[in-house]
C-alpha cells in the first residue's frame, strides 16, 4: 500500500507532499493542475523512463519519494531478501533525475538498478490505465492472480526460496568437485614425478650435486655473459685495456733495466697484488 508520495521540481510541480490512508482516495482539481503530473512522478518512482524534459525549469535536479507499507506483501518481501536489502515493513523508493538526463534509483537508501527497480516496482504497484484490461490475457498476469487468491503468493515464495537455497548448494557443490579433481591432477603428477626420481636410484649426496650443476647450466648466459665483459674490460678498446697496459709496463722497464741495478730482471718478476 502506498502510503506517502514526495514531489520536488517535477514539470510544474515546485513541492508536492501527499499523504494516503486505506481505502479508496480520489484526487480531483481543475485541468492543468498537476493531477497527470502525480502519476507520473509515481511511474517514476517506480522505474519509468526518466526524461531531463521533466525537471523544473531554473533547477538541477528533481526528487521523487515514494514510500510503501509491504507487510501484507510476501512477494516483495522475498524480492528484497533474494537482493539482499535491507528490509523492514515499510520501503522506500527514491528516484532523482537530474537536468542533464542522469537519474538514480535508491531501495531504503541502497542505489540499485532501473531494471532491479522496475522488477521490484511489479510487487507493489498495478496500475490500470487505458487498455489495461488486456493484461488480463498474460499468462504472467493470471498465475499472478491465482497464487495471490490462493495464499497472497506465500506458496510461491517459499518454492522461489527453496529453488534459490538448491542452487546456491549445486554451485557449492560443484566447486568442491572441481577442488577436487584439481587436487587429484596434482596428486597424480606428483606421484609420477616420485616414480621418476626413484628409477634413477639417486646415492647419498647425488641429488645436491645434479642441483649444483642444474644450477650451473641454468645460469649459463649469465656466467657467458659476465666472462666476455670481463674479458673486454681486460683487452680494452683501441686505448688498451689491463692486459695490454700491464704488458708495455713490463717492456718499458726492460729498456730502462740495463742503466740501473736494481731493476735487473724487473721485468721477468712475478706480479703480486
Amino acid at each position: 500500500m502506498l502510503l506517502q508520495l514526495n514531489v520536488q521540481n517535477l514539470a510544474t510541480l515546485a513541492s508536492v507532499d501527499l499523504e494516503l490512508t486505506g481505502g479508496c482516495i480520489a484526487v480531483t482539481g481543475d485541468t492543468g493542475a498537476g493531477k497527470s503530473l502525480i502519476l507520473d512522478a509515481l511511474e517514476l518512482a517506480l522505474g519509468a523512463r526518466a526524461d531531463a524534459g521533466l525537471v523544473r525549469a531554473g533547477t538541477e535536479r528533481a526528487q521523487i519519494i515514494a514510500e510503501f507499507d509491504i507487510e501484507r506483501l510476501p512477494q516483495a518481501q522475498a524480492w528484497l531478501t533474494d537482493n539482499e536489502l535491507d528490509q523492514d515493513d515499510e520501503l522506500v523508493l527514491r528516484r532523482t533525475l537530474t537536468s542533464e538526463g542522469r537519474s538514480k534509483a535508491y531501495v531504503n537508501g541502497t542505489p540499485i538498478s532501473t531494471s532491479q527497480l522496475k522488477e521490484l516496482s511489479e510487487q507493489l504497484v498495478l496500475m490500470h490505465t487505458q487498455h489495461a484490461n488486456q493484461k488480463l490475457l498474460q499468462t504472467k498476469h493470471q498465475l499472478e492472480l491465482l497464487d495471490e487468491y490462493a495464499d497472497q503468493g506465500a506458496a510461491r515464495n517459499r518454492a522461489s526460496l527453496a529453488f534459490k537455497e538448491w542452487m546456491d548448494t549445486v554451485s557449492a557443490l560443484n566447486t568442491l568437485k572441481a577442488d577436487a579433481s584439481q587436487a587429484d591432477a596434482e596428486r597424480e603428477l606428483l606421484g609420477f614425478q616420485v616414480e621418476e626420481l626413484n628409477t634413477f636410484n639417486l646415492q647419498d649426496g647425488e641429488f645436491e650435486q645434479l642441483d649444483q650443476e642444474q644450477r650451473q647450466l641454468a645460469s649459463g648466459d649469465t656466467f657467458i655473459r659476465v666472462t666476455e665483459q670481463a674479458l673486454a674490460l681486460l683487452s680494452g678498446d683501441d686505448a688498451g685495456g689491463l692486459i695490454s697496459h700491464t704488458e708495455k709496463l713490463a717492456s718499458d722497464v726492460s729498456h730502462i733495466a740495463d742503466g740501473h741495478t736494481g731493476l735487473g730482471n724487473a721485468s721477468e718478476r712475478p706480479i703480486r697484488p
